[in-house]
């Protein structure tokens, strides 16, 4: 599985779930000058989403992938806030991470 088939089929399971839930773009684009235009926050989740009205964000990892320092500073500012992160290797760890935080998914209870 690659890294962007999870985050679709994380998407999809928290839509069909009753989520409102997106693909967080982040990256570099160049404009018309060929001058670099950052765009999204650094170190942001990879899906965002509202699960019975709770930020869920979901940093998506395959392989040998691993969440970088950046990213470990935006779950700790999700956990201050009271929103869920979650370090997903599949759809069933969103699932019981949310789960462990009494939300569950429509479809997927």
């Amino acid at each position: 599985m690659t890294h962007g088939d999870l985050v679709n089929e994380v998407v999809v399971a928290l839509s069909a779930g009753g989520a409102l839930a997106w693909k967080n773009n982040t990256g570099v684009l160049r404009d018309a000058n060929g001058r670099p235009v950052r765009y999204g926050c650094v170190g942001s989740p990879d899906v965002v989403a509202c699960v019975a009205g709770r930020f869920v964000g979901v940093e998506c990892k395959v392989g040998r992938d691993r969440q970088r320092t950046e990213q470990r500073a935006f779950a700790d500012a999700t956990a201050r806030a009271q929103g869920v992160y979650v370090l997903a290797r599949s759809v069933d760890d969103v699932r019981d991470a949310l789960r462990l935080e009494g939300l569950t998914l429509e479809a997927a209870a």
